[in-house]
C-alpha cells in the first residue's frame, strides 16, 4: 500500500468514526454531513470523494455499529454469572447488550429508512453482512448444545425480533420497564421449541 492509499483509507475511517459518534451522541436528524465533516476534521471535498451522499456515509457506519454491538455482547457474556439455565442466561446477556447506545443508533437508522428510499437501499446492502454477524454472535452466546437443535433457527429468529421490539419500546419506557418476566417466559417457550423433535415432513 502506498502512502497515498494509506492516507485515503485513514481519511475514510475518520469519516466513518465521526459518523458513528455523531449518531450515538446527537442522533440521525442532527447528524448532517457538515456535522460529520466537522467532527472528522476533513475538507468538504474529501467527504464527498469518499461518500457522495449522506445515505452512503451512514450505510458505511452500520458495520462499525454492529462491531460495537458485538463487543457489548462479549463483555456481557464474560461478566454474566453462570447459572443453572444457560438459555435464560443467554437471553439476559443479549438483552443487556442490545440496550447500548450503539444499538439504539442502529435502530434509529432503520426508522429513518422508512421514509427514505435511498437510505433504505443502502442499509439493506449493509445489513446483509450485519445480519450474519448478529446471528453468529447469538449462536456463540447460546452455545453448541442449543445451536445443534433442529429448532434453533426459529428460536434465533424470534429472539432477534423480540429483543429488537424491546429496544424500540425502551425508547419511551426504559425507566419503568421490567423485562425479566417476559425474558423468562420466552426462555420457557424457546425450550419447548428446542426440545421438539423435527418431523420427517420438515426435513
Amino acid at each position: 500500500m502506498t502512502k497515498r492509499d494509506a492516507q485515503r483509507d485513514a481519511t475514510r475511517q475518520r469519516l466513518v468514526d465521526a459518523a458513528v459518534e455523531s449518531l450515538i451522541e446527537v442522533g440521525y436528524a442532527a447528524s448532517s454531513t457538515l456535522e460529520v465533516q466537522r467532527r472528522a476534521g476533513v475538507s468538504r471535498g474529501a467527504l464527498l470523494h469518499h461518500f457522495p451522499t449522506r445515505e452512503e456515509l451512514f450505510g458505511a457506519a452500520i458495520g462499525q455499529l454492529v462491531e460495537r454491538n458485538e463487543q457489548a455482547v462479549r463483555r456481557e457474556l464474560a461478566s454474566a454469572p453462570a447459572g443453572k439455565d444457560p438459555l435464560s442466561r443467554a437471553m439476559r446477556v443479549l438483552r443487556a447488550a442490545l440496550v447500548t447506545p450503539a444499538f439504539g443508533a442502529e435502530l434509529e437508522l432503520w426508522a429513518a429508512a422508512r421514509t427514505s428510499k435511498e437510505l433504505r437501499a443502502v442499509l439493506r446492502r449493509a445489513e446483509g453482512a450485519a445480519r450474519r454477524d448478529l446471528y453468529r454472535v447469538i449462536g456463540d452466546v447460546l452455545g453448541p448444545e442449543v445451536t445443534a437443535s433442529p429448532g434453533y433457527p426459529l428460536v434465533a429468529d424470534l429472539t432477534v425480533q423480540l429483543l429488537r421490539g424491546m429496544a424500540i419500546s425502551d425508547a419511551l419506557y426504559r425507566e419503568v420497564a421490567d423485562r425479566e418476566p417476559l425474558l423468562e417466559r420466552w426462555a420457557a417457550v424457546a425450550r419447548l421449541i428446542l426440545d421438539t423433535p423435527r418431523k420427517e415432513s420438515d426435513e
